[in-house]
């Protein structure tokens, strides 16, 4: 099942895709998802992190890295607090073409389809990440001169760290970023960006220089889905959204989300919610969560 999709901060669109900030939850948060990549730390409290169906404990020390659209819920027993630092980084700091996006690009890829999205850290590393979390936090609230500049590096400098503790574990220091995983993770976020348009595996396969079942393949192996399947989450999720949030009529939604027939639309949305999209609408109107 696929719920609502939080459409995040508004400075997730703008020059500055980041954001930072820290949350005392004291209730569950219901399944979601988001179209951006969102990291989480906790420092305080305990709870059941639910990601993709997977149950995790969460608590002090707790790391997990989100991928756009991927299904993320938290239970918190009654009475009980949990504290976090929650980022978010919009689709366009990772799908630009200098340095630091190619940088966060590879290294959030492989981060989140090639392990587990949840790492409890070690103490060493998560005495080394306090007090950056602590400057970015400062950082984001802050006026002073080069304060996104600081935020951007603290940031990096985090990803490095959870990158040669966590990410990945190879047998040496040398590492030369895998071509083929780069494209594919262009080829994802150009999906996540286009899923309103006619995307089929034709067009992805002209725009990106590659065969129709290379790609095919690839999506298989990089995300657990073939493209179609994931395509039909997006919009799904996306037709959510706008059904909890807005009042346009259930067949404008299902074009405005990339379908080019109400039947299929019906269809796919009650083969994966269990429901019509009215009756989604009816049950779910008025409690969408906040980010």
């Amino acid at each position: 099942m696929i719920p609502f999709n939080l459409p995040g901060d508004p400075e997730l669109h703008n020059s500055f895709p980041f954001t930072f900030k820290i949350h005392k939850l004291t209730a569950d948060v219901p399944p979601h998802t988001h179209n951006f990549v969102e990291y989480t730390y906790c420092f305080y409290g305990s709870g059941t992190e639910i990601i993709n169906g997977i149950e995790r404990a969460i608590g002090p020390g707790t790391f997990t890295l989100l991928l756009p659209h991927q299904v993320h819920q938290i239970r918190i027993t009654r009475g009980q607090e949990l504290h976090l630092y929650i980022g978010a980084i919009g689709l366009q700091a990772i799908y630009g073409s200098d340095d630091i996006a190619a940088s966060f690009s590879d290294i959030l890829l492989r981060a989140g389809t090639e392990g587990d999205p949840s790492y409890q850290l070690a103490d060493e590393l998560t005495r080394q990440l306090l007090p950056i979390f602590e400057r970015m936090h400062e950082e984001i609230l802050s006026n002073r001169p080069l304060s996104q500049l600081m935020f951007k590096t603290k940031l990096t400098e985090a990803l490095i760290l959870l990158e040669r503790s966590c990410f990945a574990k190879r047998d040496n220091d040398t590492y030369n970023p895998p071509n083929k995983k780069g494209k594919m993770w262009e080829i994802i976020l150009y999906v996540y960006q286009h899923f309103r348009d006619d995307i089929k595996l034709e067009t992805l396969a002209e725009r990106f220089y590659l065969s129709v079942p290379h790609i095919s393949t690839s999506f298989k192996s990089s995300i657990g889905e073939n493209f179609h399947i994931f395509l039909e989450k997006i919009r799904i999720s996306h037709a959510c959204s706008l059904l909890i949030s807005g009042n346009e009529p259930v067949t404008s939604v299902c074009f405005e989300v990339g379908f080019t027939s109400y039947a299929t639309f019906s269809r796919v949305f009650k083969e994966r919610l269990t429901m019509t999209p009215s009756a989604y609408r009816k049950l779910n109107s008025g409690s969408q969560v906040t980010n």
